[in-house]
């Protein structure tokens, strides 16, 4: 279903542990620009698990994309590996491989799509509708 987007920003950085805080930051001055203060953990909590990943697992330059649109806040992670996420299972007491169970569980859906020379990993969160 095609959404219209009323505005949208990106974040381009290297695949270094800052970028996870660059990442908080990014979505918490966006979504105080857009009035939308009351999704900043939610909305900040999946682009930092997204960005994680990407650090962890792609390790290439990456791209946070952050889209206002009528209703919803889309969050896109633009990385250079072909390789496609995917959720595994965990136990209690694993440490890593949670980071997809938590953005799906904050999200009203989330995937991941093949781009020309990576991927993009996204997920979208309902918002209020602001003029």
């Amino acid at each position: 279903m095609w959404k219209r987007n009323l505005a949208a920003y990106v974040l381009r950085t290297q695949p270094a542990t800052v970028a996870v805080e660059q990442a908080r930051d990014f979505v918490d001055s966006r979504l105080g620009e857009w009035a939308l203060s009351d999704l900043a953990e939610q909305v900040g909590t999946i682009a930092v698990e997204l960005v994680a990943n990407a650090v962890r697992h792609a390790g290439t330059p990456l791209e946070l994309r952050l889209h206002r649109g009528d209703g919803y806040v889309l969050v896109e992670v633009v990385d250079h590996d072909l390789r496609m996420p995917q959720l595994i299972s965990v136990g209690p007491e694993d440490e890593r491989g949670r980071g997809l169970h938590i953005v799906q569980a904050l999200s009203v859906r989330w995937g991941a799509t093949p781009a020309r020379e990576g991927k993009v990993v996204w997920a979208e969160v309902e918002a209020d509708s602001h003029p």
